[in-house]
């Protein structure tokens, strides 16, 4: 088990990460990470990635704002794929969370519920599980340590997908081809191509992959291709319009739509925002 520790001390505040991508479960879950600490900027801003996150917060909980409003998130939650910025805001002090970054197969493997209706939505998880939410906080605030919490709770997502990861709780063959693809080209194919080498009715196939995966195949290659534009202007990618074309953009104009939709800022806004460390998050939630 090759798990991976941060420690920051610094402006963004002080914490603990313990990080780790377990190899059996890949194509299913992307990570499991888990935080320990507090930050100084409370608000953090997130933006679509095409994943679902599956949330135990073992403290204080954090809170979601949307405009004036500022809500408890459910201790134990399942958040749908995003499809605009999602901000939180952090307990002020000393808060435990931990999150599983799961792949749209692992959520539909794990819960079997249609994922388009959890995108853009957050789900108490007791409402899908029932009392086994409970236990396995439960069981994960009592753990001695956290590398036995993301031990616990990697045995507790296999456990899960062994018994339901068949049948109707697996992803259909071809949709599982078609995310390989948009994945593998980074957004930057034709949904049509996909559907001829699949010999696919493009009605039936469009309501199979938004139901398995959460969105439409047109509006998944999007996000696809966003978190990779987001992702190069991180690594110090080329000039603005270079990269907008790079990563299939008609033009500077096109990307700077599709961040204002998907991030609620400029890329200029989002280049200057404070980011986290080995995150895809922002601590500066201002918007142009």
């Amino acid at each position: 088990m090759e798990v991976v520790s941060r420690r920051e001390e610094s402006e963004l505040g002080s914490w603990t990460q313990l990080t780790w991508q377990p190899s059996a479960l890949a194509g299913l879950v992307e990570y499991i990470w888990l935080f320990d600490g507090q930050l100084a900027q409370r608000r953090e801003r997130f933006y679509p990635t095409g994943d679902l996150d599956l949330i135990v917060q073992l403290d204080a909980p954090f809170r979601v704002v949307d405009g004036d409003s500022v809500t408890d998130n459910p201790l134990t939650s399942l958040t749908g794929l995003i499809l605009s910025p999602l901000v939180i805001e952090t307990p002020a002090v000393r808060s435990r969370v931990l999150v599983v970054r799961l792949r749209p197969a692992g959520a539909l493997g794990m819960f079997g519920v249609p994922l388009d209706e959890l995108t853009g939505a957050t789900a108490d998880l007791t409402e899908l599980i029932g009392a086994e939410a409970r236990r396995l906080a439960e069981r994960l605030d009592e753990a001695s340590s956290d590398q036995t919490r993301l031990e616990l709770v990697g045995r507790w997502i296999t456990d899960r997908l062994a018994d339901r990861l068949t049948g109707r709780f697996g992803t259909d063959p071809r949709v599982a081809y078609a995310v390989a693809e948009i994945e593998r080209a980074g957004g930057r194919i034709p949904v049509a191509s996909i559907l001829d080498r699949i010999g696919a009715s493009p009605k039936r196939f469009t309501s199979l992959f938004e139901a398995q995966v959460g969105v439409k195949p047109k509006l998944f290659s999007r996000i696809v291709r966003f978190r990779g534009l987001a992702a190069a202007l991180r690594d110090g990618a080329d000039s603005f319009g270079r990269t907008a074309i790079a990563h299939g953009y008609y033009d500077q104009s096109h990307m700077n739509a599709e961040f204002r939709e998907f991030a609620g800022m400029s890329p200029s806004r989002f280049l200057a925002a404070t980011q986290y460390p080995e995150s895809m998050s922002l601590a500066d939630c201002a918007t142009d």
